[in-house]
Order: C-alpha cells, then structure tokens, then sequence
C-alpha cells in the first residue's frame, strides 16, 4: 500500500483485527482488468464461500470488492490486483491500481466516494476498511468477519404482546431467509393491527448483510405506511446503528433497551 491517507473524503475506519503479518500468503491473487470484471465477481464469490462466510454476508464482499475494482478500472490505471487473505478470523481484502488514472479515465484525481458506490459500499458494508493514495495509485483494504466456530447462530424470531404493544425479538443472523421470516411477521401484524405499535429488539442479533438491513427498512416503511403506526428499534450495537443509518434510506427510532422502548410507545388506539 502506498503511504498517504488523503481521499478528501470519508472518515478512514482500520479493521480491528490489526494489519496481516508478513509473509502470509494470500487466499487469492488475482489480476483484473474492464474486460475481467465479470469472471472477477465469480471467482470472488467462490474463495469467500470456500472461505467460511455465510451465503449473504459472500455476497456483500462481492459486491464491495467488484465496486472497488471499478473505481480502480474508471478512475484509476485502468486496471489492478485484488487479493485476500485469511487472518485473525477474518478476510482481509485489498484492491488496488499501480500507477496514475489512464489519460481517458473518467476525470477524477482518486477514486471518488459516491453514495452507493465504490468507498461507500466498502466503507458500510465490511467489518473495517483502510484506504491510502498517492503517485503511485490507490489501495483499500476491507474486513470481513469470519464466523465464530465455523457457524453464526440461527435465525429465530418470538412474537409477544407486552402492555398492548408487540414486540418482535429476533435472535441470531439477519440474512435473506431472516428477511422473509420477518417480513412474514410484519404482514401478520399489519393485518391485526392497522396502527400497529411495534419494537424490534435486535439485542440477540448476532450478524447482518445487506438483505438483512433491506429487511429492516422494509419494516420502517410498512409500518410508515400506515395511518398512525409506530416502530421503535432497540438492542443494536453502536456500530450497527451508525451501518443502518448510513444504508438506509429511511429514518428509525432507537431506543436503549426494551423497557424503554415501550415506555416511548404512545398508548395504543385498539384497532
């Protein structure tokens, strides 16, 4: 990597697993180039399940590592290096370009931090990521965490009414058949209660991809839908709050703890 850490442009978080001891080979080394993006994103999508990661959270690394070749492609030399390495219970992923932008690069003096693109992508969907830039090109390097003992916790969600309010707890990966379980829920909720007073407690969540926060936002929405619904969400971490506020669209009420939460709620009009 080079040495300067000077993108203008998002605030630079380093993974919290430390920088990878030399002389560790990689898991994958690969070049790229416009017309290998594609193969690219296969081969990614290969070492990532090979490597441990859930089916979603090897779809958010490949979604990250391709945006980040693309910068590295438009912006950059026109071509790069991404490789992995498997470290500390995690992927270290970096992608980089050698050399200044092609004299026909789209004009962009470094890779450019766009909402939903490129950085972006890499800054909120990974576990940590670095950055630096300099003469001599541009080189990111994202986290992604292993799970614990070969396996993250299954999915459950209880459904249980407390003081005429319902609360959703959910426990365990936030994935895509999470989503579908949740949206289920709420679809049920929603046709008992028109104006639903509803906590999501997250405090049992144990990991998340980007269908997962879909699914939250889903919620938010559905339950915004409605005449006089309200929705609070509690038991997320910090980081996992500033992730699902920077990803979505749609704003969310926090609440500490459940009992909170609750005690937040408006009193409840039947229905």
């Amino acid at each position: 990597m080079t040495g300067d850490e000077d993108l203008n442009s998002p605030p630079v978080t380093t993974g919290r697993r430390g920088e990878i001891p030399d002389g560790t080979p990689p898991v994958l080394d690969q070049m790229f180039d416009g017309d290998s993006l594609y193969a690219l994103r296969a081969t990614l999508e290969a070492h990532a399940s090979q490597a441990g990661l859930p089916e979603g959270r090897a779809g958010d690394l490949v979604i990250t590592l391709h945006e980040l070749a693309t910068n590295a492609v438009l912006h950059g030399a026109g071509a790069g290096r991404v490789r992995i390495w498997k470290h500390a219970a995690a992927l270290h992923c970096r992608v980089e370009d050698s050399g200044p932008p092609r004299s026909d690069a789209q004009p962009a003096a470094k890779w450019p931090y766009e909402h939903g693109h490129g950085l972006w992508i890499a800054r909120y969907l990974s576990d940590g990521m670095s950055v630096s830039s300099g003469p001599s090109g541009t080189a990111v390097t994202v986290v992604f965490a292993l799970p614990v003992n070969d396996h993250f916790t299954s999915f459950s969600l209880v459904r249980h009414a407390r003081n005429a309010h319902v609360v959703l707890s959910l426990t365990g990966g936030l994935d895509q058949p999470a989503a579908q379980e949740l949206g289920a829920a709420v679809r049920a909720l929603l046709s008992e209660h028109p104006a639903p007073r509803l906590v999501l407690d997250l405090t049992g969540v144990t990991f998340w991809d980007a269908i997962g926060i879909a699914a939250l936002v889903t919620t938010q929405q559905r339950i915004d839908e409605t005449s006089a619904g309200v929705m609070f969400v509690t038991g997320l971490s910090d980081e996992f709050r500033k992730r699902l506020i920077s990803l979505s669209p749609t704003p969310f009420t926090f609440s500490d703890t459940l009992d909170h939460a609750v005690q937040q709620l408006p009193p409840s009009t039947g229905a």
